[in-house]
């Protein structure tokens, strides 16, 4: 066996990163490792943390002192199984790529976020929701095992059935547990030759949660839009959003995705913010008839990836960025909250650019994002005033027994992290018995006190 070299060891570069949300940024210590040699155990180790493709709206990927190791370059699709659907990648293959890969052969992956230069590692790390998290459930649901890499641990196999716990705090873990290597996932083959889109107005979010939980089960995606920044009756009247496949099952090709360039350095290179009341008014009146043409076939990869087609807007916020926050509602709460957020509207005056629901279904496990109820994701621009609207915010978060998203909201305090997540300590001793040094830090595990 060769003498043990100290890990992270690789050429190292400084830059500046920054969260999509333009949050935080910070001076990183960043590696790109392109070897499987820098995979291996050490007796002196730094603290490190694992970074894809940089889409996250928290700084899970650098801070606290921790060197940044790129392994967008571990992205090879390593075999696929048209038997059982099992594809096996290493964690640093795009999304993307991996969805041409597999509709070409007539099978997708249900779950996907809404951009497609996610990485897989990335997804497992946040175990990212899709389109119909009631029914699909999360990323977590399409994985069968997965390689994870310790320096005090060595090469490690993970799945339900082996290493169970290690498993369980990896997918959702925020690449706290060590470095996803590569994954098993089991896609499935597409339900039928045509996709259709059907747009539903909803004068009320109220009235859309009911559509969206009655949908979640007739349909393979479902969300609604709505539109807060109108005030009074109308705040909330939006469109509920489904598509269902239909026709005979078939061998569907995608036409290769569009290349995008997008990231968040690329986001947030207007020097302003274009973001106001009067600009939100004029972008959902638009987005509103776009909606409306959009009904019909549609592909598949229009489907799944929404944000891809939504980079101007999120360029819109410019350098000063925009805060995302969201939480799983209970259904029964879910009016009461509504109407407690108008007000909070009102009292506060800020403006919120885009609200977004879904209909959830799980249980309650470590700190993956999963619940039932309806989520309920709102953008607002990064202002003198968020920051309190969000404060309040939280307390209505709080009070309705909702569950935030830590991976969507970067300046989500411990403390609520810890009242609205069971098992919060129990997921904070599984990391400490696993990794007592602590060796996988991030701002965000720095700032949730993990």
């Amino acid at each position: 066996m060769s003498e043990a070299r100290p890990w992270p060891q690789a050429p190292t570069a400084r830059r500046r990163l920054i969260t999509m949300d333009g949050s935080f940024t910070a001076d990183a210590a960043l590696q790109r490792p392109d070897r499987y040699a820098f995979l291996s155990a050490a007796t002196e180790r730094r603290p490190a943390i694992a970074r894809g493709a940089g889409f996250s709206f928290a700084a899970a990927s650098f801070g606290a002192g921790a060197v940044t190791v790129d392994f967008t370059a571990f992205d090879r699709i390593l075999a696929f199984d048209a038997a059982s659907g099992i594809v096996e990648m290493e964690a640093g293959a795009r999304l993307g790529a991996l969805f041409c890969f597999l509709t070409a052969r007539g099978f997708y992956l249900p779950v996907q976020p809404g951009h497609f230069s996610i990485t897989v590692g990335g997804a497992i790390a946040a175990d990212v929701h899709g389109k119909n998290p009631a029914r699909e459930g999360t990323f977590l649901a399409q994985v069968r095992s997965l390689r994870l890499f310790h320096p005090a641990h060595g090469m490690v196999e993970a799945s339900t059935t082996q290493n169970g716990d290690l498993f369980r705090a990896t997918c959702g873990g925020y690449g706290l547990t060590g470095v996803i290597v590569s994954a098993r996932l089991e896609a499935q083959p597409i339900p039928g030759d045509t996709l259709t889109l059907a747009i539903h107005p909803v004068a009320t979010a109220r009235e859309g949660a009911e559509r969206l939980r009655e949908w979640s089960t007739t349909h393979d995606l479902v969300y609604a839009w709505h539109d807060f920044a109108r005030p009074g009756v109308e705040f909330g009247r939006g469109a509920a959003i489904v598509a269902k496949f239909s026709g005979k099952r078939g061998v569907r090709t995608e036409a290769a995705l569009r290349p995008s360039r997008f990231s968040p350095e690329r986001r947030a290179r207007l020097p302003l913010s274009l973001i106001t009341p009067w600009t939100v008014r004029c972008i959902n009146r638009v987005y509103s008839m776009k909606l409306r043409r959009s009904e019909g076939p549609t592909t598949l990869a229009a489907a799944l990836y929404p944000t891809a087609s939504s980079e101007p807007y999120l360029a819109l916020f410019g350098r000063s960025g925009f805060h995302e926050t969201q939480a799983i509602i209970p259904d029964a709460r879910y009016g009461e909250y509504v109407d407690e957020l108008r007000a909070l509207v009102q009292r506060s005056g800020v403006t919120i650019a885009l609200g977004v629901a879904k209909p959830f279904a799980g249980a309650s496990d470590h700190l993956r994002f999963t619940g039932d109820g309806i989520s309920l994701a709102l953008h607002v621009a990064r202002d003198a005033r968020a920051s309190a609207f969000l404060a309040e915010l939280d307390r209505l978060v709080i009070a309705a027994g909702a569950r935030p998203n830590i991976i969507k909201d970067s300046r989500l305090p411990r403390a609520i992290v810890e009242t609205a997540y069971p098992d919060y300590q129990q997921f904070r001793a599984a990391l400490r018995r696993w990794d007592p040094e602590r060796l996988f830090r991030s701002e965000l595990s720095a700032r949730l006190g993990l």
